[in-house]
């Protein structure tokens, strides 16, 4: 019975070394640029996010006064014919492949979620909504996993990987 007891004691000791501690604002604070999104899909397939394409690029920011901005565009979205006149169907292909939006931020360290309010966005939806986003760190990647503010309904989650930006 003793030997069970040193046994649980240990660990459950080593449990809490390696749980992961509560994230802080500081952890967050800075430019992150965009690696990659994954999307998983109603049906549980994982896939490359089709609305940003395999080669997304954009950035996210978290400032120390609280407000945060972020951008994401389809990285191999063509460029315009005439770049000083965009046609109709160009600047559809342009707004339904890009998202940005600017706003404030809190943390709630205890769940992990940083939700971001946006006031002013690439979409009138955004401005005043609330867009909780689940997160974790690894060393120097933001991995934040969004279930809300998805346009396509087959989408059940967008996995979005950032790193912290270098100079």
């Amino acid at each position: 019975m003793k030997a069970l007891c040193s046994t649980l004691l240990l660990a459950a000791a080593a449990l809490a070394q390696t749980a992961t501690p509560a994230p802080t604002v500081a952890q967050l604070l800075g430019s992150w640029k965009l690696v990659s999104i994954e999307d998983t899909m109603t049906d549980g397939k994982v896939q490359p996010s089709t609305q940003f394409g395999p080669h997304p690029q954009g950035f996210i920011m978290y400032e120390p006064d609280g407000h945060m901005c972020a951008t994401i565009a389809n990285g191999d979205r063509p460029a315009w014919k005439d770049p000083g006149k965009a046609t109709d169907a160009e600047k559809i292909a342009y707004y339904d492949t890009f998202i940005a939006y600017c706003g404030t931020f809190k943390l709630d360290s205890a769940t992990s979620t940083v939700t971001h309010y946006p006031s002013v966005a690439w979409s009138p939806a955004y401005v005043g909504s609330t867009q909780p986003r689940p997160f974790r760190l690894e060393g120097n990647r933001l991995i934040i996993t969004a279930v809300r503010g998805i346009s396509d309904p087959a989408i059940a989650k967008r996995t979005l990987v950032w790193e912290r930006a270098k100079n």
